[in-house]
């Protein structure tokens, strides 16, 4: 069991996307992340947990569609912003834009429902993502 900070602290465990055909968008977010479907049952859809990462993502099958912008989104790390593309594309995604802040490059994107994600280019190893890039 996870270690936890305090008893009223929660501990992210998985990132939910509501989805109406669970079947499709199983498919495409367990090949976008490589990671295997652990289990779909009663409208819901598990990916298999990375060893490499601490969230996980889970599907849950809705009757209404996406209607309107994502109040919430992934941001997603690659070290090949061009191969992304191309990836994402081929397993039924879309390309929605490119987009650049403070030498960060990122592409807006969207699952085959609509959803839309980030897919950022990896930072150089000694650079902080979440510096304000004044110094501060």
């Amino acid at each position: 069991m996870p270690e936890f900070q305090a008893d009223d602290i929660p501990l992210m465990v998985a990132v939910t996307i509501d989805c109406t055909d669970l079947d499709l968008m199983a498919e495409f977010w367990a090949a976008m992340l490589g990671v295997e479907i652990a289990a779909k049952q009663d409208g819901f859809g598990f990916l298999a947990h990375a060893p490499d990462r601490n969230v996980s993502v889970w599907l849950q099958q809705v009757d209404e569609p996406r209607d309107g912008k994502n109040r919430v989104h992934l941001d997603l790390a690659v070290p090949d912003l061009e191969a992304a593309e191309r990836r994402i594309e081929s397993l039924g995604g879309t390309l929605l834009g490119r987009h650049g802040w403070q030498g960060f490059e990122w592409r807006m994107c969207a699952d085959p429902e609509g959803n839309v994600f980030d897919v950022m280019a990896v930072p150089a190893p000694d650079s902080d993502i979440t510096s304000s890039g004044d110094g501060a």
